[in-house]
């Protein structure tokens, strides 16, 4: 196992945002009924005449647009039907062109025109998708605009029922841990400073069987501890870039509402200590927000990168928490600092959120998978959380390889 020190921190220095202000960078809104997901316009797969620059909103804008000039996108759509799309543009009125990539038109989309090439306005349209996989291009019919990003509404995804190509053999499974007793976690590294921050409990019902892992951290221990923030357990980094991971999770009723962040699931990186890099951000986490999920994105193709030299951030809500009952997440994951990585996740066997793109850094090991608690805010802005203890459950954990599915992973 990777083996951390569990009484000093690991320094993955996740950004604490001052609870005085409000500002995050790329900010997509999704939820179980539908789900709404923006797209940098940067983040193409293909292109042809474009040039990216710095934008005046923040990151990177498309601009120096030429007449013919394009930009494709690979999307997953959940539902065949009509589709609103938004385009966050600027400059002159002007127009372009969805289509396919064999130049069948999809919308065709008028822009109404800003004061300036950096003052920005979104505009909608509607265009019928198919569901599945599909390359979409955006074709510039008019000259000298410029391009912030894009969005299309989709309904979230149908619960999956298991057929013969999804079915539940467990042949592909990695790991599995039913937290029945103490001798699941000699399956995992554990990160906490004190034996009542991880048990074995049966205070509530399991998701299944008789007990699930019980994690604690306390306000307290931050001080105790050494500035100690969390209590998690991990597991390697992973043989491949594509896995499977399923857990179930639960919050107590009594889980106090909290403008402080904290993460529940992460997907740690590990930095290439010979090339001299240090620990940073995970690139992918599941946290929760002012009774909130919150899902944030982060990658790099640099070979050594900082939390300040990453290439991009993406923030996103999905939707409120639920407390006093078990909710099973899957997520879907291609590690890839390229235009080839996936990320998939799914709610209840409700599919909530896709990105298909850059996810991760360019490291020489995959990120590790950790569950838990992790409260950085509580080092440096205690005194703006209302709660002193934050407790967590977890069952059912299954991960598996890239020939997995939804349905072996998902909690049973």
């Amino acid at each position: 196992m990777l083996l951390v020190n569990a009484c000093t921190k690991q320094q993955d220095l996740t950004t604490t945002q001052d609870p005085n202000t409000s500002a995050v960078k790329d900010v997509t809104t999704a939820s179980t009924s539908s789900v709404s997901t923006r797209i940098e316009a940067e983040d193409y797969t293909t292109m042809s005449g474009i040039e990216v620059e710095d934008c005046r909103e923040g990151g990177k804008d498309v601009g120096y647009i030429s007449v013919g000039d394009w930009m494709d996108y690979t999307i997953n759509v959940n539902t065949t039907g009509s589709h609103t799309i938004s385009f966050r543009v600027a400059g002159p009125k002007s127009t372009l062109q969805v289509q396919k990539p064999d130049g069948t038109v999809l919308a065709n989309v008028t822009l109404p025109g800003t004061t300036s090439g950096q003052v920005y306005t979104t505009v909608s349209s509607t265009v019928q998708l198919s569901a599945g996989k599909q390359i979409i291009r955006i074709y510039a019919n008019s000259a000298a605009w410029n391009f912030n990003w894009w969005e299309y509404s989709d309904a979230a995804g149908s619960i999956v029922k298991p057929d013969s190509t999804t079915t539940n053999t467990g042949q592909n499974l990695t790991l599995y841990s039913a937290f029945e007793s103490t001798a699941d976690f000699s399956k995992w590294s554990e990160e906490i400073c004190r034996p009542t921050a991880l048990t074995i409990s049966s205070e509530i019902p399991a998701r299944k069987g008789k007990t699930s892992a019980r994690f604690e951290f306390a306000k307290s221990d931050v001080t105790s501890y050494n500035g100690y923030v969390r209590a998690e357990i991990h597991q390697d980094s992973p043989p491949d870039a594509e896995n499977w991971y399923g857990f179930s999770s639960y919050l107590p009723t009594d889980f106090v509402k909290d403008p402080m962040a904290e993460k529940i699931a992460q997907w740690h990186e590990i930095p290439d200590w010979d090339l001299g890099e240090n620990w940073r951000s995970p690139p992918i986490s599941l946290g929760i927000q002012n009774d909130r999920y919150t899902l944030q994105i982060l990658w790099a193709a640099a070979k050594v990168n900082t939390n300040d030299t990453k290439d991009g951030e993406k923030d996103i809500d999905l939707g409120p928490v639920d407390k006093g009952k078990w909710n099973d997440f899957v997520f879907h994951i291609k590690f890839s600092y390229k235009s080839d990585g996936i990320l998939e996740i799914y709610k209840n066997k409700v599919k909530i959120f896709s990105l298909y793109g850059p996810n991760s850094f360019n490291d020489e090991n995959y990120p590790y998978f950790k569950v838990g608690i992790y409260k950085w805010t509580w080092n440096g802005w205690a005194s703006y959380s209302p709660e002193s203890k934050r407790v967590l459950y977890v069952d059912e954990v299954r991960i598996g390889n890239s020939k997995s599915n939804l349905n072996e992973v998902s909690p049973q």
